[in-house]
């Protein structure tokens, strides 16, 4: 029961930072350019992503550079490459409900096992509240440096947005962290 309450806590504390970082505050727009001609690529991504996925272009061609064509099909794919511009489209040919009931839903669960997960993690840690607080603030940023920085460097994904998303993860999860490390040494301290 400790755990769950725990893990309960840190999730509150984590959905609230976020509803609060990205829709009440909005620190993080500046991760997001918008289009003027939105209408014109949203209909081409219509016309011509028949599934969903993530694009990447330029495509990396499948050739064997041991041919001729197969080295000139490279070269082509490399200047392509050089010059850019560079994409990953994700691609979900559903549409939804902006900010659905049930989305926000899924979202707390998530968050929820992930704060168990973290609770679990954290209550092996001996020592008080400023020990387990620090191993949540290191796996922050070690969570999110392992996902947020490997896609800046191998999938070219532009710098601002790895920055906003690399920043609410640390800070999230930090926060998390504390509340779950109060709760775990509130418990321990009153058991």
């Amino acid at each position: 029961m400790r755990h769950l309450s725990a893990a309960l806590v840190g999730t509150v504390v984590v959905f609230m930072w976020g509803f609060l970082a990205w829709a009440a505050l909005g620190i993080w727009d500046f991760a997001f350019v918008t289009s003027a001609n939105q209408s014109v690529l949203m209909q081409s991504i219509d016309n011509n992503c028949v599934e969903s996925g993530a694009y990447v272009l330029p495509a990396m061609p499948e050739c064997s550079t041991d041919t001729a064509e197969g080295k000139a099909t490279w070269d082509s794919y490399s200047l392509q490459h050089q010059k850019g511009p560079l994409a990953l489209v994700l691609v979900q040919r559903v549409g939804t409900e902006a900010m659905a009931p049930l989305e926000m839903a899924k979202g707390f669960v998530i968050e929820f096992i992930a704060a168990l997960l973290l609770t679990c993690v954290l209550s092996a840690i001996d020592g008080g509240f400023k020990r387990r607080a620090g191993i949540g603030l290191t796996l922050a940023l070690f969570a999110a440096t392992a996902i947020w920085g490997v896609q800046w460097n191998f999938m070219h994904l532009p710098t601002n947005y790895v920055l906003a998303n690399w920043l609410d993860v640390i800070v999230a999860w930090t926060l998390g962290s504390c509340a779950i490390s109060f709760m775990l040494s509130r418990k321990k301290a009153a058991a």
